[in-house]
C-alpha cells in the first residue's frame, strides 16, 4: 500500500545511505495484560562515537538484534504476513540481558499473541538526538499483530504477523459500526509528557491537536476529536492510517 512520505524526509530519502535507515518496533500489549515495549535491532553512534539505544519521539528502544521480512503489500491484494526474528544469544553463547527481558515477557505474557505491533522507520538524523530531531519524519507507521510464535529455542524467538485489519475467520458483530475512532488515545501527564500506559492509537508524534484538529502549542492541550480529520492531522493526509473507527457508517440513507 503506497505511503506518501514527509516532504522533508521524501527530500532526504533521494540521497540517504542505506545504513541510515533506522527500523524500530513496538509492541503494545496492553490488551492482552501487559505495557508497551520499544525494540531496535542494533545500537546507535552518539555524538562522541559510543554505541547507544535509540531514542525517537521520547521514547527509548531497547536493543534486541532481529530480522524483520514481509511486510510488503503484494500487488494481488494479499495482506502481507511479516515474520520478526529476535536473536536471544550472542556468538559466544551469552544470553543477552535485554534479550532475557524479551524471554520473561513471553513467558508472563502467552508468547505476546494478540499484541499489537507498529513498525517504524526512519533515518538516523531525526532520532532525538540527531542532527535535525523529527517525530513526524518517518515512511509510515505499519499496524499488525502477533499472530503466532511457530519458533523458540536458544538462539532464536520467531513471531509471525498478521495485518491489523486482517478480518480472516471473524465473526460479525464483533464490535460496534460507529463514524468515530474507538481507540484509547494517549494521556498528558501533569509535569509533561504523555501516559502510553493504555494507550492503543500508536500517535507518538511532537505535534499537538486539540478536539476541533487545530495546531495547539503544549500536549496539556492534545485532545484527539475521534475523528478521521484528527487522524490525519497526527498521521498525514495520505499515510496509512491506524483508525478504529468506521468513516462511511451513516454516509448514505435508503429511500
Amino acid at each position: 500500500m503506497p505511503v506518501e512520505f514527509d516532504d522533508e524526509l521524501q527530500r532526504e530519502l533521494e540521497g540517504f545511505e542505506l545504513d541510515d535507515v533506522i527500523e524500530l518496533l513496538t509492541v503494545n500489549a496492553t490488551a492482552i495484560g501487559g505495557g508497551t515495549y520499544f525494540f531496535a535491532p542494533a545500537p546507535v553512534p552518539d555524538g562522541n562515537g559510543n554505541q547507544v539505544a535509540p531514542v525517537f519521539a521520547g521514547n527509548t528502544y531497547m536493543v534486541v538484534p532481529f530480522q524483520a521480512e514481509g511486510f510488503d503489500y503484494s500487488t494481488g491484494g494479499v495482506l502481507p504476513q511479516p515474520v520478526v526474528r529476535f536473536a536471544i544469544a550472542r556468538e559466544d553463547g551469552d544470553t543477552v540481558s535485554d534479550a532475557a527481558y524479551l524471554l520473561a515477557l513471553l513467558a508472563s505474557l502467552d508468547d505476546m499473541l494478540g499484541a499489537q505491533v507498529l513498525r517504524t522507520r526512519t533515518l538516523r538524523k531525526f532520532l532525538d538526538d540527531g542532527s535535525d530531531p523529527n517525530a513526524q519524519a518517518h515512511m509510515g507507521i505499519d499496524v499488525f499483530t502477533v499472530a503466532q510464535k511457530p519458533v523458540a529455542d536458544d538462539r532464536i524467538v520467531e513471531f509471525r504477523l498478521k495485518a491489523a485489519i486482517d478480518v480472516e475467520d471473524v465473526q460479525l458483530p464483533r464490535r460496534r459500526a460507529v463514524d468515530y475512532c474507538t481507540a484509547r488515545y494517549r494521556v498528558a501527564l501533569p509535569g509533561g509528557g504523555f501516559d502510553y500506559a493504555d494507550a492503543i492509537c500508536p500517535y507518538t508524534g511532537a505535534s499537538h491537536f486539540d478536539d476541533s484538529d487545530q495546531a495547539v502549542a503544549t500536549g496539556a492541550e492534545d485532545i484527539c476529536s475521534k475523528s478521521l480529520a484528527g487522524c490525519k492531522a497526527r498521521f498525514g493526509a495520505n499515510a496509512v492510517l491506524p483508525y478504529y473507527g468506521f468513516p462511511g457508517v451513516g454516509k448514505f440513507t435508503r429511500t
